[in-house]
């Protein structure tokens, strides 16, 4: 399969057509080819509004066939405590009876290009670290924070709400006003703009079982408690709770409590940082420097 003869010059390409729903839906069976994500889901995503309009795919179909594709989108960060815009990168695939013919390559680099003119820098995920390096990529490592607590004390009068946002229309407008208004999870290094990377995940189960919101306070939280460890994810609201406030509407017991971010908003000064393992690495393009950083980009904004 892999041999199969292409004339590159008889490929069309496309970008920017992400608002046309007709050329859209050409692209999802090469997401179903390559990463298992069926045609059906992109179309229930799409349905019930969540595609993000600021989503940029750069494309090469074979007729009404979509061969290979990388894509890009905003994605303005708090970094030390300034705004810096960025774009993220997804959706890199080849179809595989397509691969070895430098398509990537070449879409890759007009993506860059086009996008460099933009913005500060470019964000991504990636397995495979090394395909990006020559791009001017830095893997940069990430880190949990953990801290001994002992202050939890249950209001039982708390209404907790499980968020189910697939299926009810309230929870996700809860979701968008409360984004709406959000703080910077950290001054350190946070992604602003990530409330369409934030839907995307709703399909993960993940994700998905542990969206929370805490009506008193007008704040969404992301959180599981396993082992008597809290394991904190994210923390959406207008207003950032002090830990004591937030762990008040825990109904579980814990003894520590896990971030996956920079703790800076909730003053944690000490506590162990941890090296997060994972397979999917961080990587990073611009002026800025993050290598000697303690952070983390916060599992809900993952792409």
């Amino acid at each position: 399969m892999g041999d199969k003869q292409i004339d590159i010059n008889s490929l069309t390409y496309l970008d920017n057509y992400t608002n046309d729903i007709s050329k859209r839906e050409r692209l999802y069976p090469l997401f179903e080819r390559v990463f298992g994500i069926h045609t059906s889901t992109l179309r229930d995503f799409s349905n019930k509004g969540l595609w993000n309009d600021k989503y940029i795919p750069f494309t090469f179909f074979d007729g009404d066939r979509a061969v290979a594709n990388v894509s890009a989108f905003p994605l303005s960060m708090n970094i030390n405590g300034k705004f810096i815009n960025c774009y993220g990168i997804q959706s890199v695939m080849t179809d595989q009876d397509y691969r070895s013919k430098g398509l990537m390559k070449r879409l890759f680099q007009m993506m860059l290009d086009e996008m460099n003119s933009l913005y500060e820098g470019a964000i991504l995920f990636t397995n495979s670290p090394e395909l990006y390096t020559p791009y001017g990529f830095k893997t940069i490592k990430q880190y949990y924070f953990k801290k001994k607590l002992k202050l939890n004390k249950f209001k039982p009068e708390s209404s907790l709400l499980k968020l189910d946002p697939l299926i009810e229309l309230e929870h996700l407008e809860i979701i968008n006003k409360v984004f709406d208004k959000k703080q910077p999870l950290s001054n350190v290094f946070a992604p602003i703009s990530y409330l369409k990377c934030l839907y995307f995940n709703f399909y993960n189960p993940w994700i998905y079982e542990k969206l929370f919101f805490i009506e008193e306070i007008e704040t969404i939280l992301v959180f599981e408690v396993s082992d008597g460890i809290l394991k904190i994810f994210d923390v959406m609201g207008e207003n950032m709770p002090s830990l004591e406030i937030l762990c008040s509407y825990i109904p579980y017991d814990f003894h520590s409590i896990e971030f996956y971010f920079h703790p800076d908003m909730f003053d944690v000064v000490d506590g162990e940082v941890i090296e997060y393992q994972t397979q999917n690495k961080l990587m990073v393009r611009g002026s800025f420097d993050l290598e000697n950083q303690r952070l983390m980009m916060p599992l809900t904004a993952e792409f």
